[in-house]
Order: C-alpha cells, then structure tokens, then sequence
C-alpha cells in the first residue's frame, strides 16, 4: 500500500510541475537563481543549458548540484558534472538522478564544444536515458542528443538556440509515449561587467510555451546576486553565488505559485 501511494505522489507532482517523462531537467545553482534562463551563459552548467556554453572553458572543472523540489523527499533531483578542455574543443560528461526508489529517472551525458571564429560557438551532447519502475516493470532505456549555438552580434549582445531530442525518441509503445522535443531560444545583454540580463523561449511538443527571464548583479568581486522568473507555470527565483578562486558556490530557490518551493544549491571546483 506504501508502495502504490508513493507512485500516486510521484504521477500527481510530475503532472503539477507539467513535466514529462525523461523530461529535460535542467540543472545549475547559477541558472536556477535567474529562472533558469541561461541558454546563452558561457559556464560550467551549460552542458545542462546549451553545450555551446562550454567552449570557453580554460580550466577542468567538476561540479554536483542537488534540488529538493517542493520540499518533497520523492521528488529530489541531483546532477554531477565533468569538464574538460582540450586544444580541439571541450569535452564534458553529466550525470542526473530524479526520483525515489520506487520510481526514478536517471541520464548520462557526453558532450562537446568549441568556437568557430571569436563570436560563434557550437556545442552537442549524446544522452543515454534510463526510467525505471518497481514491482514488474523494470527499466527502459533510450538514447537522444541535442545540440546547440551561441552568437555573439555585438560586444554585449548574445543569442543563442538549443535542440535537445529532435529525432522524438520513443520511451513505450503503449499510447506511443515519446521522450518531449524541445526547443530554447534566447538572448542576454551585459550591460557592464557587473550586470546581465537573460531572457529566453523554450517550447516542448507536449506543453504551450514558457517564457523566462532573468538578472545578475556583482556586488562585489566574490559575491553576485540573481533572481528571475517564469510563465505556464508561473514561478518566481531568487538567488545569489560565491566566486572563492578554485571553488564557486551557488544557491537559489524558485517558487511554484500552486506547490511551493524547490531550494537548489550547487559547487564547482576548477582546477586552474
């Protein structure tokens, strides 16, 4: 009986937060402080955004991140990441975990990156994805990539698109359940070196579109602070970030206007 409700809880909230199957968790204590607009940030979690934003990476780095999404224990979702610059490109892998034991979702990522010139950068990752379903169910497997670009049109002017799962992988055969297509685009202007703002599209097969929108401001050398907000469903985020040398700290918390709150935090370490 335990075991049908918390598959009746993990079915309800998954609904509420309008995410699908395998949906594309993003992930990133700096971009879940800006609404998780950040598909044309160049940083360590772009390999979760837009894999271009990894090209300007100099120094290897490891980073994990965990969110407690609407403060429910089943609902946890946490992600490892890895990356490293080569002479050719940036090579990064991911790791991401949702769920519990009775239900959960995991993904592996490999990625790839580089620029083209001084103002366009592209980037593409692999995924192998993984659901699994206690009791007779078991796991099911499925592979995706997805690809994205970074264009610089003036000095403080960036746009960028992303394509994750353009080739609609198919998870079951029943009521052919597929993993969501989905498609960002957006743009984000620095005002100085202490300011930017982001804004960005995303539009999944399966759900209307969502805006989002965000703002970070560096107080001081080592300490920024962001918030940011989101449409259908409506959230709000607030955070703020710690730049130590080889150790970056970030956290954020974002807020569903029905379920509540999701608190995030996130650390890299870079090895310069």
């Amino acid at each position: 009986m335990k075991g049908v409700l918390h598959f009746v809880l993990i079915f309800l909230f998954c609904s509420a937060s309008l995410h699908s199957a395998n949906d594309n968790y993003l992930f990133g204590g700096r971009a879940a402080g800006m609404g998780n607009a950040a598909i044309t940030l160049y940083d360590f979690w772009a390999i979760s955004h837009n894999q271009a934003g990894l090209a300007r990476m100099e120094h290897m780095a490891a980073g994990v991140y965990f969110e407690n999404r609407f403060l429910v224990q089943e609902l946890s979702f946490g992600a490892g990441a890895f990356v490293y610059p080569t002479s050719s490109g940036v090579l990064g892998v991911n790791f991401t975990y949702f769920g519990f034991e009775l239900y959960n979702e995991s993904k592996i990522g490999l990625a790839y990156a580089r620029d083209f010139g001084e103002r366009f950068s592209a980037g593409v990752q692999l995924n192998y994805h993984n659901t699994y379903i206690a009791d007779d169910y078991g796991n099911k497997g499925n592979l995706t990539f997805e690809l994205g670009a970074i264009f610089q049109i003036l000095p403080q002017l960036y746009i960028g698109a992303h394509l994750f799962n353009p080739t609609r992988a198919k998870i079951a055969d029943f009521a052919n359940e597929r993993i969501p297509t989905i498609f960002r685009t957006g743009l984000s202007y620095h005002f100085s070196e202490r300011v930017v703002v982001v804004a960005e599209t995303e539009k999944s097969v399966n759900h209307s579109p969502v805006f989002k929108a965000g703002i970070e401001y560096q107080i001081t050398d080592p300490f920024y602070i962001r918030g940011g907000i989101g449409t259908n469903p409506t959230t709000n985020a607030f955070g703020f970030g710690l730049d130590l040398g080889n150790l970056t700290i970030d956290v954020a918390t974002s807020f569903h206007h029905i379920l509540g709150y999701s608190p995030q935090m996130s650390f890299i370490y870079h090895f310069k």
